[in-house]
């Protein structure tokens, strides 16, 4: 990677940890161990992969049914009731001083890092990495990798193409869209200008120590290739 990147790597699903005063929120334990709660895989996934990069690395600390910190803070979904078609009674009915307490506890501090890790590091790339269901209202996904993007594609369309040349099942805008108003990467690169990429993984690819290694050496040649055609314009 060319010494005139700095990339930071952010992962805002990376953590199940719901803190025990809210009882799992009502929720099963087995439900704190999949989707609804946090991205499987991605915590060590990223990890390897900032060591590779030698990058910049942020991790968010508390599940995403605590508060969904790749949303924008006036979002509906901030605080889900509802997630994968689960009632959250913990999030039901919740008051205006519980939510303010998510939001100055969980929610400010975690952009706050990442706008000082910007700003301290002079940072010009960000990597946002996210894992997603291999199955989906009952249907099997066949994708394995989507890239979601906002107006600026420009670090988008170099992973997208790096992953078909490598002949991997990818999706473009899919299995998600990545133009949400006030997300990580609305936040603090695409209002700055900053080179960026929303990176998500089909989570059984991430399942085991080893197949992690596998999608992080993957990934390393694809980001480092990608980074090195934006290196001209860095």
């Amino acid at each position: 990677m060319p010494n005139s990147a700095k990339l930071l790597i952010v992962a805002d699903h990376a953590s199940n940890y719901i803190p025990k005063k809210y009882n799992n929120l009502g929720l099963a334990k087995k439900d704190i161990f999949n989707h609804k709660a946090y991205d499987p895989g991605v915590r060590d996934l990223a990890i390897n992969l900032s060591n590779k990069l030698n990058s910049e690395l942020i991790l968010g600390e508390y599940s995403r049914l605590l508060i969904d910190c790749n949303r924008d803070i006036n979002d509906p979904t901030l605080i889900s009731a509802i997630s994968d078609r689960k009632l959250i009674l913990g999030n039901k009915n919740i008051s205006n001083k519980e939510r303010i307490l998510r939001i100055n506890k969980i929610y400010k501090p975690y952009h706050e890092q990442i706008k000082k890790k910007i700003l301290e590091k002079k940072i010009n790339i960000i990597i946002s990495l996210h894992s997603f269901n291999p199955i989906f209202k009952g249907k099997k996904r066949f994708l394995k990798y989507g890239i979601l993007s906002n107006q600026d594609r420009r670090l988008s369309n170099l992973i997208l193409n790096e992953l078909k040349k490598k002949k991997k099942n990818v999706g473009d805008n899919e299995p998600y869209k990545g133009s949400l108003i006030g997300d990580t990467l609305y936040k603090h690169a695409l209002t700055r200008g900053v080179y960026h990429s929303l990176i998500e993984i089909r989570n059984d690819l991430l399942s085991n120590v080893k197949k992690i290694d596998q999608v992080s050496n993957l990934l390393y040649r694809v980001i480092n290739k990608s980074i090195k055609s934006l290196s001209t314009t860095l």
